[in-house]
């Protein structure tokens, strides 16, 4: 081999092992994104949770003598870059993330579930109305 091509072979090696650490370090730094954005989501889902379960209870406790009250809240459009899907049905409380495999499914408060019919669903990308009609006893989101 002649002196041209060692410098030759040599700048391509070079070349190799920095673009081959380039790419780990890239690819590292990726991975930690994506563990941070996956811990704020779950953060995001259960702080929404939570949330929304103190306003129902809070809509279901207030107003003693009014036949309808209705509560009229926002959240953040997205949690983590992902928007979160909001369902309340008979057995409680379900937020998802559509795009992602992070839901939670909680119970709104244990007296409420024997007594109280819940339904509908909504998005965060919109105000969420929660409807209680204290005659039929009956909790509807929009």
């Amino acid at each position: 081999m002649s002196k041209g091509q060692t410098t030759v072979i040599q700048f391509i090696i070079f070349f190799l092992i920095g673009f081959a650490v380039f790419i780990s370090v890239g690819t590292f730094f990726r991975y930690q994104s994506d563990l941070f954005r996956q811990m704020i989501l779950s953060s995001g889902i259960n702080l929404t949770s939570s949330y929304l379960s103190s306003a129902v209870i809070a809509i279901v406790d207030s107003c003693k003598e009014c036949d309808f009250v209705n509560l009229t809240i926002r959240t953040q459009n997205t949690s983590a870059g992902y928007p979160l899907d909001i369902a309340i049905v008979d057995s409680g409380l379900n937020i998802s993330a559509p795009t992602t495999t992070e839901s939670l499914a909680t119970r709104i408060h244990n007296f409420l579930l024997y007594t109280l019919s819940a339904s509908g669903s909504s998005s965060t990308f919109k105000p969420i109305i929660l409807t209680f009609n204290r005659t039929n006893y009956n909790l509807t989101v929009e």
